[in-house]
């Protein structure tokens, strides 16, 4: 009896990993596309039935699933056309194995990056990363990475900043291109459609991370004798999922430092973020979803009122003034991270002033006749906190987001030199349910409809890149 017990679940084991295997080449059959410059396919195949996109979180999702792609240069040759030659869509990224699939791919479980203790981004930080979306449009059902020319800007500047040699544009961009193509089948469905306002709804993404980073050996303190360009990827939900039934709390943060004048706030790098996670989890403690930093030189020169604010953890910040004004904190001190959804923001407001002077003037409660609508970037003082009737924020993963409330926390004993320091807290009515005030959700909805195809002005027009067009239309000619 135990022996046929025992044959049973060999067979029973046997036939699971045989379909796990199958399922496994399925996958990468669905998988493995090497150029899509003579590819007749023009749309992504239909989103895996398999995965519960809607549940995902902001996290790395189905691993076992992911490929990556890696090139490797030293400083000295930099990234040449042995890399790509964009003339020819020839060289080390797009060269095959003999089964047809690229030498540049990898499978992110079974052949994960192979990094030394002495490894110079590990001991030195020298990493730069950047954050894209790609999604599936509910007009076309094309897959489209949203705004990557922005990206390789800041990427070519945090090279800069971390001493590492920047790709190409056109490598940047074949890169993004075949890591999205070898990835589509965790490309999410379209998102559903509002059949109030035929707007489409927050939905599942393909996030993609391009990484540069050191990847030498040495113990000594200069660039890495060695670089390394990666892309991966991961389907995610939005960043802030099932963390506020309504806005963000945030916490105003008045002791730690995010950045500072001179520093690398500006540059999209590991220690960027390194710096936020222990004043990140102290204010979860205290039941705050995020940070608020401000320039702390201002707040030491002057009044809590009178101290500049900068951005959260990993989103930008905008308020919308009893006077009209949609502002946001200004690039110019260097502190602030360029965020791609923080400037699709402003150009859009920009280019649509019309449309939100009604909702405006609903935020503000007065009629549209006694009020203007400006747009802007300055440096917003705490102070105006008190005049504003919406803030939101931006992001990547975060899209708009409201914040119902801005707050401090009391001083530690411990921290405190001589008194108690300024206290301050601010409730934002229109920001207690989602999506939010007037304004930010109609910003919402414009983003939205661009990233849907449902809404183009001069300003968007190349903002949308088809994964499946050939790589000199994918990558376009405006990087702007």
């Amino acid at each position: 009896m135990k022996k046929a017990q025992t044959m049973l679940y060999c067979l029973a084991l046997s036939r699971s990993l045989c379909r796990k295997s199958l399922a496994l080449s399925q996958l990468r059959a669905r998988a493995l596309f090497s150029s899509s410059a003579d590819n007749a396919i023009r749309l992504p195949p239909p989103a895996n039935d398999d995965i519960n996109f809607q549940s995902l979180p902001w996290n790395l999702n189905l691993p076992d699933q992911h490929y990556y792609l890696h090139l490797v240069t030293t400083p000295m040759e930099g990234w040449t056309n042995l890399h790509y030659d964009p003339t020819t869509d020839g060289g080390v990224l797009t060269s095959k194995r003999t089964d047809g699939t690229l030498e540049s791919l990898h499978h992110y479980s079974q052949n994960p990056l192979r990094l030394t203790p002495a490894t110079t981004s590990l001991n030195y930080g020298t990493t730069i990363w950047e954050g894209l979306a790609c999604r599936r449009s509910p007009t076309s059902e094309k897959a489209l990475v949203f705004r990557p020319q922005k990206n390789y800007a800041r990427f070519v500047q945090g090279a800069h900043a971390m001493c590492l040699p920047p790709p190409s544009y056109e490598l940047f961009m074949r890169g993004l291109q075949l890591v999205v193509q070898n990835n589509i089948h965790l490309l999410p469905p379209s998102p559903d459609i509002d059949p109030k306002t035929g707007v489409p709804l927050g939905g599942a993404k393909l996030y993609v991370r391009p990484m540069l980073m050191g990847s030498g050996q040495q113990l000594g303190l200069h660039s890495s004798p060695q670089v390394s360009l990666v892309y991966f990827v991961s389907p995610t939900g939005s960043y802030f999922q099932g963390k506020a039934m309504g806005g963000l709390k945030l916490h105003l943060e008045r002791r730690k430092s995010r950045a500072a004048r001179g520093g690398l706030g500006s540059v999209k790098c590991c220690g960027n973020y390194a710096v936020t996670m222990r004043p990140l989890l102290d204010a979860k403690k205290l039941g705050f979803d995020d940070n608020l930093y401000l320039d702390l030189d201002t707040y030491r020169e002057s009044s809590l009122q009178e101290a500049i604010l900068q951005e959260l953890s990993a989103a930008n910040i905008f308020l919308v003034l009893k006077t009209g004004e949609i502002v946001t904190p200004s690039l110019k001190r260097g502190t602030i991270l360029p965020g791609v959804t923080r400037d699709s923001v402003l150009e859009l407001a920009k280019a649509f002033t019309d449309e939100l002077q009604p909702v405006v003037a609903k935020s503000v409660g007065v009629s549209s006749s006694d009020i203007s609508v400006t747009v802007s970037e300055r440096d917003v003082r705490v102070k105006d906190l008190l005049d504003a009737v919406e803030v939101f924020i931006t992001g990547t993963a975060a899209e708009i987001v409201p914040v119902q409330s801005i707050a401090t926390s009391p001083s530690p004993k411990d921290e405190l030199d001589g008194g108690e320091e300024e206290s301050l807290s601010v409730t934002f009515p229109h920001g207690q349910s989602l999506p939010g005030g007037p304004v930010t959700t109609k910003l919402l909805e414009m983003l939205r409809e661009v990233m849907a195809e449902k809404r183009v002005c001069d300003a968007t027009k190349d903002w949308l890149c088809d994964v499946y067009e050939s790589p000199a239309v994918f990558r376009k000619s405006n990087i702007k």
